[in-house]
C-alpha cells in the first residue's frame, strides 16, 4: 500500500486583523445630502428665498436677479426663462423654504444677517447713478437698463426711504472734472415702472445737494460717502457790497473755476474798472495796517437785491417768449411752475438757458441764493452780448 502524502500546512501569516467597520450615524448622512441638494448653483451657499424656474432648477431670488440681467436663460441648461416681470411677481418655493427652515433654521437666519450686513455696514453707503445734472425741487424722468443699475435700483426699493444721488458724468476735456463730477442731487424714488424684459422707467424728485467725500466702486455702480449742502441761513442785506461774480463763485467753489457759458466764453465784463477797484495807497492820515475792508468795500458797485436779480430773469423770458420759439418749448415742457423763492428760481431758471450742463453744474455747491442768482445774470448777459444769442440763433 501506498503511504499517503501529508500535506503540508503553510503557516499563516500574522497580519493584523482589519477593524470591523464604524458604524455612521444616518442622521448625519442626511444632512450632509440635504444641505448639499439645497445649496444654490449660482453662490453655491444655502438657498436664500429660493424660486424655482419652470426648467425646475432652484435659485436664490437675489442671484437669479442678478443672472437675469445679464442673460434671459438659465443659469445651468441655458433654457429660455420667462421674462423679468414674471419673477418679480413670481413667489418663492414655499416647499422648500419650509425644508430649510426646519432643517436648517441657524444656517438660514446667519445667512439672512450677513446678506443684511453686507448692504447696512458698508462705510461708502450712497449709491449714485452717473447719468445728467439734476437740481433740488426739480422732477426727473430715468431710464434704467444696464445690469448694474438694475441692481442698484433694487437694493435702493429694499429701504426704507428709497433713493439715490446722481451727478452728471465727467467732462472728456482736460480743464474737466470739478463740480460736475464732485457734486450732485440728491434724488428720491416717486414711481417705478418695470417693463417686462427687466429695464425700469423711474420717476424721481430732487431733494438735496450734496458733495461726494469719498467714492467706491460696489458690483459695477459708483457708491459714496457724502456730506449734505444746505444754504446758508442769513444772507447779507441786498445793500451790502459785496465782490464780483467771479470772485464770489471762486471762493464759494474753489480756485481756478472759469465762468462762460458752455464753458466757451471767458469771464471778463464781470470784473470792476481799474478807477472802481480798491486803491492800494491809505487815505491820508492813515496806515496800510489801520485800512480795514469796511473802508475798501464801498469802492465796489452795488449788488442788487434777489428781487432784481429775478426781474431781469423775468425780462430775459419775456424777451425770449417774443423772438424765440425754444423758450416757449421749454416752459412748456416744464414739470413744475416758475417758482416764486430766490433759492428754487435760480435752479429753475438755469434749467431754461441753452448752456452746457457743465456750467449749470457750478450752482450745485454754491450756499447763497444771491450768488446763484448772480451767476445766472452773468450766463444771460454773456448770451445777449453774443451776437447769435441776440439774432435769434439758438443752437440747442
Amino acid at each position: 500500500m501506498r503511504a499517503r502524502k501529508r500535506r503540508r500546512r503553510l503557516p499563516r501569516s500574522h497580519a493584523p486583523p482589519r477593524p470591523p467597520p464604524q458604524a455612521t450615524d444616518p442622521t448625519t448622512n442626511f444632512e450632509k445630502e440635504l444641505l448639499t441638494e439645497l445649496n444654490c448653483e449660482i453662490c453655491f451657499a444655502l438657498l436664500w428665498q429660493p424660486v424655482t424656474t419652470p426648467c425646475q432648477h432652484t435659485f436664490c431670488s437675489k442671484c437669479l436677479h442678478r443672472s437675469l440681467d445679464h442673460s434671459p436663460a438659465c443659469p445651468l441648461c441655458r433654457q429660455t426663462l420667462p421674462g423679468y416681470d414674471y419673477f418679480q411677481e413670481h413667489p418663492c418655493n414655499k416647499v422648500l423654504l419650509a425644508i430649510i427652515l426646519k432643517a436648517f433654521p441657524e444656517a438660514y437666519a446667519e445667512r439672512g444677517a450677513a446678506l443684511e450686513a453686507e448692504e447696512r455696514d458698508a462705510r461708502l453707503d450712497t449709491p449714485i447713478f452717473v447719468c445728467q445734472l439734476s437740481f433740488p425741487g426739480m422732477p426727473t424722468l430715468l431710464h434704467f437698463f444696464e445690469p448694474r443699475y438694475r441692481l442698484m435700483l433694487r437694493r435702493c426699493l429694499a429701504t426704507p426711504h428709497p433713493c439715490f444721488g446722481m451727478v452728471p458724468p465727467a467732462r472728456t476735456a482736460p480743464a474737466g472734472g470739478g463740480a460736475g463730477n464732485d457734486y450732485g442731487t440728491m434724488l428720491a424714488i416717486k414711481n417705478v415702472r418695470m417693463l417686462p424684459d427687466g429695464r425700469s422707467l423711474v420717476e424721481t424728485w430732487g431733494t438735496w445737494r450734496f458733495r461726494i467725500m469719498e467714492r467706491g466702486t460696489l458690483d459695477g455702480y459708483t457708491v459714496g460717502r457724502i456730506e449734505r449742502i444746505d444754504d446758508y441761513e442769513e444772507e447779507l442785506d441786498g445793500d451790502a457790497e459785496e465782490p464780483p461774480v467771479a470772485d464770489a463763485v471762486r471762493a464759494e467753489i474753489g480756485e481756478g473755476v472759469e465762468l462762460g457759458v458752455g464753458g466757451a466764453i471767458a469771464l471778463t465784463s464781470v470784473v470792476a474798472p481799474p478807477s472802481a477797484q480798491p486803491s492800494a495807497v491809505p487815505p491820508p492820515g492813515l496806515d496800510a495796517c489801520s485800512v480795514s475792508r469796511a473802508t475798501l468795500l464801498p469802492t465796489l458797485p452795488r449788488v442788487p437785491t434777489n428781487e432784481e436779480l429775478m426781474a431781469k430773469c423775468h425780462a430775459f423770458l419775456d424777451q425770449m417768449r417774443e423772438g424765440t420759439p425754444w423758450v416757449v418749448q421749454h416752459l412748456n415742457n416744464a414739470y413744475v411752475p416758475m417758482p416764486n423763492d430766490p433759492a428754487s428760481f435760480s435752479f429753475w431758471m438755469a434749467l431754461i438757458l441753452p448752456i452746457d450742463d457743465h456750467e449749470k453744474a457750478k450752482l450745485l455747491p454754491i450756499r447763497s441764493p444771491r450768488l446763484r442768482l448772480r451767476l445766472v445774470v452773468h450766463w444771460i448777459e454773456q448770451l445777449n452780448s453774443n451776437w447769435w444769442f441776440s439774432g435769434g440763433c439758438v443752437v440747442c
